[in-house]
Parts: structure tokens; sequence; C-alpha cells
């Protein structure tokens, strides 16, 4: 799919067109987001669509960084382009009720308006310093962009623009109390609620393609050995870096600021 296949600007406002409207979980890093998509998959009322905004934002025309190198030869850049990509969402949408799980900093640079004013939108994070101590871990190099709270106001920011009626989730709780959040989460989007959903056999999103090790697999690895939401651990003592300090500050602002619209 390449940039000719642009969605049309009023494409989901158009009579006939619209079928169903997407549904967006928008979730800063190390939030158990994908632990809550792996329970919105479990419904048959759902479709999943696992961060597609990911080959845009690291490997994309557009791209906003190279940390995972560069796409092989016989790749083209335009298939990740953000046209490509929104128009897939959107012609996905037409034929079934999907629910697309993307980090915050991945997709708002590219999401376009009006799939974002046509969709439902939820929130889910952390506290920051958890998502740090969780994150280091894995990307010690973040950038503040990837630690993912300021990317995540911007796009509550956009969607409060034009709709008062939205949920946040304190990934925290969603651990501790995963058939209150979800029920009420399934309330939210209007689909049915069974216990269930908190279950399963196989805790993978999807199989991963070649090269997606570094972007994707090492991320899940609790997940994919999990068969249910795993509750809490208590957090050891984080150490912060010092040129990490200044996006703490502004993280802790950011969450506070969310508390009043979390569950």
């Amino acid at each position: 799919m390449t940039t000719s296949s642009a969605m049309p600007s009023n494409a989901l406002a158009e009579p006939g067109l619209r079928r169903h409207r997407p549904i967006f979980l928008w979730a800063t890093p190390r939030s158990v987001s994908t632990a809550f998509e792996r329970v919105m998959k479990n419904s048959e009322h759902l479709t999943i669509c696992h961060e597609p905004f990911t080959e845009t934002y690291y490997f994309g025309p557009d791209r906003v960084s190279k940390r995972y190198g560069d796409l092989p030869d016989d790749t083209c850049s335009d298939d990740f382009s953000r046209y490509s990509t929104n128009y897939l969402l959107y012609k996905r949408s037409l034929n079934s009720r999907i629910f697309i799980k993307d980090l915050a900093f991945q997709a708002e640079p590219f999401i376009s308006k009006s799939l974002l004013v046509h969709s439902i939108n939820i929130f889910i994070t952390s506290k920051p310093i958890n998502v740090y101590s969780s994150l280091m871990k894995l990307k010690p190099d973040m950038t503040e962009d990837e630690f993912g709270f300021v990317a995540l106001k911007r796009i509550f920011d956009r969607v409060m623009a034009f709709q008062e009626n939205t949920i946040v989730i304190d990934g925290t709780r969603f651990r501790d109390e995963p058939q209150t959040v979800v029920k009420k989460v399934c309330d939210f989007i209007d689909i049915p609620f069974r216990p269930d959903l908190l279950q399963w056999d196989d805790g993978r999103i999807r199989n991963w393609k070649n090269g997606e090790e570094k972007c994707q697999a090492m991320f899940h690895a609790t997940l994919e050995n999990s068969t249910t939401i795993m509750p809490t651990s208590q957090c050891a003592n984080v150490s912060v870096r010092t040129e990490h300090e200044g996006m703490l500050r502004t993280a802790d602002r950011i969450y506070k600021a969310l508390e009043a619209h979390m569950l």
C-alpha cells in the first residue's frame, strides 16, 4: 500500500461508509496495555489491531526515530507511510469493529483527524516511576518522546476537544482489579462482559514477523507466558538517572492531570 491510497479527509463522515467506530487504546509504554489488548482479543465482537503505527514511527518515509535501523532493501518504506496506515485502519473499520492498541508517541504525529474524531478513545498509563523502572530494563537510552507521557497528553487533549466522555485506566489498578476495570470498559464501548475474557491458553497477541524481535517481541515475554492478568508485585527502589529527572517531573504532572478521568 502506498501514499496513493490516502484516505479521503471526509471518508468516515460520509453516510453509508462508517459502519463501525474504531476503538483506540492509547498507551504509555510498560502500562500493561498489551495485556488489556489480550483481554479484548477474547471478545468475538472485536478485531484486534496491534500497534499499527510502530513501523510508521520507526521505518516510514516520515519516521521519527532510526532506533531499529533501516528496512530490508526489498521493503518499501511507503508501505508504512502515515497515509497507508490511516487508510488501512479506515478500510478495516468498514468490515469489523476494530480495537486498536498503540503507543501514543508512535501514533500521535501520524493519526488522521478524521479517523480520530470518529473513534472511541480510551487511555491507559501507570505511575511514571513504575513505567520508568520497567522501560529502563529494555530501553535505557529512551528519549522523552519514547517515555510516552508528553505524547499521551497531546493526544488526550486532542480527543477532549471533541469527546467529553472518555476513560483513563491506571495499569496498576487494572492488574489488581481486572474484572472490575474490564467490565467498566466493556460497558463504555458497548460490548458484553464475560469473566472468561480474562483467561487464555496462549498469551500472544499475534505471531511476530521476522525483524520484529527488537521493536515488538521482546516487550511481551511476560504476557506471552501468562494465562491471565497477573497482580502487581512490589516495586523495588528505582535509581533515576540525572538526565531523566526532568522528564520524570513532567510525567508526574501529566499523570496527576489525568487522575481526574481515571476509573
